[in-house]
């Protein structure tokens, strides 16, 4: 018997991501297993937090998920709000052919993230933000919890078990990612 090679539509493309706790992983993890060259670049660690810590929040509260998703995935720990953080962005940033965010729009102009003058400075990037909702609701919180709790199903102190926002907005971004890419062949 022949053993068939995994499909690699990615293989080539190179993907920085800035989002953090489960969609953004989530299409990382997707993409890299599409054959993706993935960077993510995260807050660094809380002080005080123990050495090799992540400073995304899922890398606290549930350590074995953050390790799978992240598997494979070069991860650099700099702080945005810097020049030295700027520093390590722009070298990324001139590397890859996919943006990934999960920002609100108003977080990215504050960062040097503001569309277009992204896209002035490097006009193959595609940016693919992962975002709540769309118009005047884009700045609110986007999170399968907060879902749940405006439509009246969070009933109790214990965690709803469902991650279906979260793990659909993975799957649009991913999409997202695979048609950018296939645009730029």
């Amino acid at each position: 018997m022949s053993k068939t090679r995994p499909l690699r539509p990615l293989k080539g493309v190179r993907i920085l991501s800035l989002a953090l706790n489960l969609p953004g992983p989530a299409a990382l993890m997707r993409c890299r297993a599409m054959g993706a060259t993935c960077v993510k670049i995260e807050p660094p660690a809380a002080k005080g937090a123990p050495r090799g810590s992540s400073g995304d929040p899922m890398g606290r509260y549930n350590p074995a998920a953050y390790k799978v998703l992240h598997d494979g995935v070069r991860v650099k720990a700099a702080d945005l709000k810097t020049p030295a953080g700027q520093a390590v962005l722009q070298r990324e940033l001139a590397k890859a052919d996919v943006l990934l965010t999960s920002f609100r729009p108003s977080a990215l102009p504050k960062l040097g993230l503001a569309w277009k003058s992204l896209h002035a400075r490097y006009p193959s990037l595609c940016q693919i933000a992962i975002v709540g909702a769309h118009g005047d609701q884009a700045e609110a919180p986007g999170h399968d919890l907060t879902y749940l709790a405006e439509k009246g199903l969070v009933t109790s102190l214990e965690m709803p078990p469902t991650l279906y926002a979260d793990m659909g907005g993975a799957q649009m971004a991913t999409e997202a990612i695979l048609q950018a890419a296939l645009y730029q062949r």
